[in-house]
């Protein structure tokens, strides 16, 4: 195959090498957090509510602050807001880690500096998402996207087992602080990034009726609702995982920081089957086959009784999530057509995807705080998912 048509052919841009290394690095980062925060919230409380709220923090900025976000970025100061973002997400890092070395993290801490991350995550995803096209050649865009998203399944894998090799030899501390220094990689990448001047500060965008138009067309708000509903359902696994497997199964350090390695096996085996399951022509019912996946592991995750049912259950997941995911924001990205206000158009797409994934989170964990254990909720989270796979297949039959 010639180096031209690589795949990996976007990385010969050395700037866009750059910041693939960068981001690379920061996701690793992030994983790693994201198994150490999920490991000692179980420590600091057992109520899985609480536990559920980590999620919920996080999650929650995004829907109020993705849209804005967007907004600034299509006025031209991707630059600003993604330093912005950067320092701040790497500010609350290093308040965890300076927190757990005195050993004074509380659990209202630990979730107030989470926000403080989503906060920073809310603000930084529409920019850098755009940023991630602006890096390359126009017909080297696709590439330069699969790319990216290959190295976030790679980080998928990497990270939590790194996350839990660290929480077992050094602890927390050490693990929150590879998260920190993560972020310095991205910070100097945009300090230093040439940006083109077509990006440059515009002024005010004077915004047209075909802007904001496809936002309200009746087949858009259905495909709103139907990632509310999604995500919602789905955001059963993300808050409830935790309790699921350090309270009720008291799984060690390494087997639970392998949970979200395994979801993130099951992410890889989506993306090497792309081509075949993420098939423009077959997006319905690839959507709908993910929704059902996604519910059997959330079904497998609430029966599972031991360790391996567990590993069942996240790589079952994964390979639903990383589908429906990625369908749902080419589906979102789609609509925008030739609107100027695509950032904002992705931020849209954020809010109402982060909408279900928070609500979901503090529902869950209220359902399985009243219940006793994970298992009640997750089986209804799985059963609901189910119902909206099959009215889903059931339009496709009828349309």
């Amino acid at each position: 195959m010639n180096s031209e048509d690589s795949v990996w052919s976007p990385l010969k841009f050395p700037v866009y090498r750059a910041f693939w290394i960068c981001a690379f690095i920061s996701n690793m980062g992030t994983w790693i957090q994201d198994v150490a925060a999920s490991w000692v919230i179980t420590h600091l409380s057992s109520s899985p509510l609480v536990v559920s709220l980590l999620s919920f923090t996080s999650s929650l900025p995004v829907v109020f602050l993705s849209l804005p976000a967007g907004y600034i970025s299509d006025l031209g100061h991707r630059r600003r807001i993604l330093l912005l973002a950067q320092i701040l997400m790497c500010t609350a890092a290093a308040f965890i880690v300076w927190n757990v070395y005195h050993g004074t993290l509380t659990e209202l801490t630990l979730l107030g500096l989470s926000f403080v991350i989503g906060v920073g995550f809310a603000l930084t995803n529409p920019a850098f998402q755009s940023v991630l096209t602006d890096l390359v050649p126009e017909h080297k865009q696709a590439q330069a996207v699969l790319v990216y998203y290959m190295g976030i399944n790679i980080t998928r894998v990497a990270g939590p087992s790194l996350g839990g090799s660290l929480l077992g030899a050094f602890g927390p501390a050490v693990a929150f602080l590879v998260n920190t220094v993560s972020f310095l990689g991205l910070i100097l990448f945009f300090y230093r990034w040439p940006v083109p001047a077509s990006l440059k500060p515009s002024g005010k965008i004077k915004i047209q009726e075909s802007d904001w138009r496809p936002l309200f067309s009746l087949q858009n708000m259905r495909l709103w609702v139907e990632i509310f509903l999604v995500t919602y359902f789905a955001s059963a696994l993300w808050a409830l995982y935790p309790t699921k497997g350090r309270l009720e199964l008291a799984l060690s350090s390494y087997q639970y920081g392998s949970l979200m390695a395994f979801l993130g096996l099951g992410a890889c085996l989506s993306a090497f089957l792309s081509q075949k399951v993420m098939h423009p022509a077959k997006t319905r019912q690839s959507l709908a086959g993910s929704y059902a996946v996604y519910a059997l592991g959330l079904l497998v995750l609430g029966l599972g009784q031991n360790y391996a049912h567990l590993c069942i259950a996240m790589f079952l997941a994964g390979t639903g999530w990383l589908v429906l995911a990625t369908l749902m924001n080419m589906s979102s990205r789609q609509i925008t057509g030739t609107s100027q206000l695509k950032a904002t158009m992705l931020g849209l797409f954020l809010t109402v995807f982060y909408a279900g994934m928070a609500l979901g989170a503090i529902s869950w964990g209220a359902m399985a705080r009243m219940t006793g254990n994970s298992t009640g909720a997750l089986v209804i989270a799985a059963l609901g998912l189910c119902i909206v796979a099959f009215m889903k297949l059931r339009a496709l039959l009828l349309f």
